[in-house]
């Protein structure tokens, strides 16, 4: 009996420690919830290495555009001036009140393809041929829109306080810090002015909307003879007066 008792108790062991072994096996070290998670973060690091790459393609992009607009550059026009198969007619006027930025810019002033008088004595044409600094990379306000200078030049002839006229005005020219430019003085522009002695000014200008800049304005003479009969025209004065002398008498 005693045995019996001890081949049950035996048996009910084995059976319990069989089950135990059964739940071992199916326990493990990490569970769907942990590799769910480790999965989440991969794919969160990929989506993120994408989105970066993303941004860096559009910083490249945005860079190219900054890059384009830095190197987009203002259009000058011809290297000089084109006024010498036009016909001359009263160049258009600064825009005024004119504001005074002058520097030393222009740094000579020089009369080149001149025309000999008759007699002579003195020029009767002349043109002009002008070194300056027209760099304006940077000489308007930003509020004007635009930064950019646009240099041209005018050139004034002054015979006497009273008789001052500008006589060609330029078209916008090229900046340069060390430049040539050429201006052509059409005789049909300076014809009415008599045989002496003429100051011909070249300003060198900024366009604006609302009113020009001066940057320098350098001055030169020049013997003109328009090579008209100068003794003729004192003749018939003097005819003329005597004439009126007898009259009045």
């Amino acid at each position: 009996m005693q045995f019996r008792t001890l081949a049950v108790v035996a048996v009910a062991l084995l059976v319990a420690l069989s089950g135990c072994a059964a739940l071992d096996g199916v326990t493990t070290d990490e569970s769907p919830n942990d590799t769910d998670a480790d999965n989440g973060t991969d794919i969160a690091s990929e989506n993120g290495n994408a989105q970066e790459g993303n941004q860096n393609t559009q910083d490249g992009n945005q860079n190219t555009q900054d890059g384009n607009q830095t190197g987009t550059d203002v259009t000058d026009p011809a290297d000089e001036d084109n006024t010498a198969t036009a016909e001359w007619r009263p160049p258009e006027e600064p825009n005024r009140p004119l504001e005074n930025k002058r520097e030393d810019r222009i740094e000579d002033v020089s009369v080149v393809d001149t025309e000999s008088a008759e007699d002579g004595d003195g020029y009767s044409n002349f043109n002009l041929e002008v070194v300056a600094n027209t760099s304006m990379e940077n000489v308007d306000p930003p509020e004007h829109g635009d930064v950019i200078g646009e240099p041209y030049f005018f050139v004034k002839i002054n015979e006497g306080p009273d008789n001052q006229k500008i006589v060609e005005r330029t078209g916008e020219v090229r900046m340069e810090e060390d430049g040539t430019f050429h201006i052509d003085v059409r005789p049909a522009g300076i014809e009415e002015f008599g045989e002496g002695s003429l100051t011909v000014e070249v300003f060198l200008m900024d366009e604006d909307k609302d009113w020009d800049d001066i940057y320098d304005a350098v001055s030169t003479e020049v013997e003109f003879d328009p090579g008209t009969d100068d003794d003729n025209d004192s003749d018939s004065g003097s005819d003329n007066e005597t004439e009126n002398e007898s009259e009045s008498s």
